[in-house]
């Protein structure tokens, strides 16, 4: 079987595709890559836009998918995120023997629940229509459940996330401590809780000095839910807590804290920084969202529609290092046997298998 996998920017494809692709190949696939600007010669270049769908760019990466396509004899397609996925259906009218899959990394934040404007509706409205009409044609995977049943897809599968790997263990992680050490990581959007993560810190402090928050991520100028560069200035001088900006290597960060701060309104598939954090036993605190919710496992605290911050501080001033010890555990545990590599990606190899064999007619 030849196999392309298709994503919408290089360092997602070095992060999480090119692991995956790696672990077919080990199975016996072969394997190409495509994403927009590449930054190697073996990753062929799709033009296409990360944000929009820009018809000029759609055609663009449309012409050059079918071309790759018919050049490497490809099989089977596996697609990542909405452009990608785009492009991967469209293709399915011209080159009718390629079986294809498009994965739904989460609904973005058009799908926010508070999130009520016009362009926002519109968004939704086609990003919802397109996923129906397509799952008639080809195979829709999400990674969580609650995505395929707001756009109505009845014949999707699930598949949780994108796996991570196991390499680096995380059972000498975490020095037990009672100091509460809050990790943050992300983009620093309003929608991803950056604020809040803030607001909680500051509190927690008062009660109890030794508490810490790290904060691992940048602003995104293009993103209007993004804090300003101002605002990063005024955090950097909140005693405490520790701004590290964007970090390429994030072992260090996550086995030098011990709990994880992620009250995300975003919606993601299963956001893969929840998963890094629960691979070293970080205790978890995240909000009860689609693709975040399933991450909590007796590990940790769901901040419900009706949390108040008290609640939060209220769980944070009662953990120690015997419940940190035992939410690291716990945490540890569910991520070798929901969220670890070694479970998701034989889960993709079994799904490109089944779409060689699908009822699909494309």
């Amino acid at each position: 079987m030849t196999t392309l996998i298709l994503e919408n920017g290089y360092n997602d494809l070095v992060r999480s595709r090119i692991p995956l692709g790696e672990y077919f190949k080990s199975k016996g696939l072969e394997v190409h890559y495509a994403c927009p600007q590449p930054q190697r010669d073996t990753v062929y270049e799709v033009p296409m836009s990360r944000s929009s769908l820009s018809l000029i760019k759609l055609i663009k990466g449309f012409v050059r998918l079918i071309q790759i396509e018919k050049k490497l004899s490809i099989d089977t397609i596996l697609s990542f995120r909405f452009i990608p996925n785009v492009l991967n259906y469209l293709a399915s009218f011209t080159n009718k023997e390629v079986k294809r899959v498009v994965v739904i990394t989460g609904l973005g934040y058009a799908f926010i629940p508070t999130n009520r404007t016009l362009s926002s509706r519109i968004q939704r409205y086609l990003i919802t229509l397109f996923y129906r009409i397509a799952s008639r044609r080809i195979q829709i995977v999400a990674q969580n459940p609650d995505d395929l049943i707001d756009l109505g897809v009845e014949n999707g599968k699930v598949i949780l996330g994108s796996g991570v790997d196991t390499a680096v263990s995380a059972n000498d992680s975490i020095i037990p401590t009672s100091s509460i050490k809050l990790l943050y990581v992300g983009r620093l959007l309003k929608s991803k809780g950056i604020n809040t993560a803030i607001d909680v810190y500051e509190q927690l402090k008062i009660k109890s000095p030794n508490a810490s928050l790290t904060i691992a991520g940048t602003i995104d100028s293009q993103n209007p839910d993004s804090i300003s560069e101002e605002e990063v200035t005024l955090l950097k001088n909140i005693k405490g807590i520790n701004y590290l900006g964007f970090v390429a290597d994030m072992n260090e960060v996550y086995a030098n804290n011990n709990v994880l701060l992620f009250p995300s309104d975003y919606r993601e598939g299963i956001p893969r920084v929840i998963i890094e954090a629960l691979k070293y036993g970080l205790t978890i605190i995240t909000k009860e969202m689609p693709g975040c919710k399933e991450t909590v496992r007796n590990n940790g605290f769901l901040m419900t529609d009706f949390y108040e911050i008290e609640d939060v501080l209220d769980y944070l001033l009662k953990l120690n290092s015997s419940s940190l010890l035992v939410n690291k555990n716990a945490s540890i545990e569910l991520f070798r046997k929901t969220f670890s590599s070694d479970v998701i990606f034989p889960m993709y190899l079994t799904m490109l298998k089944q779409a060689l064999v699908s009822k699909y007619k494309v």
